[in-house]
């Protein structure tokens, strides 16, 4: 099986796919086919990892310090 993820583009929010897993941790822009944004994947609303799972990756964890 390849390893793939579909991350949505944070400008036009269309999903697409990509191979080699590998892509998503290499800190390199992607290209969205569709509008032709480049973005990280960390600024995606929405991402499908390879495996099905959905994770929203701009989305970062609250903290709760007092």
């Amino acid at each position: 099986m390849v390893k793939h993820f579909d991350p949505s583009c944070p400008k036009c929010n269309q999903k697409f796919h990509v191979h080699h897993e590998d892509l998503r941790y290499a800190g390199i822009k992607l290209l969205c086919p569709y509008c032709q944004n480049e973005f990280f994947v960390d600024e995606c609303a929405n991402l499908v990892e390879h495996d099905g799972t959905l994770t929203h990756p701009n989305q970062k964890a609250e903290s709760h310090s007092h």
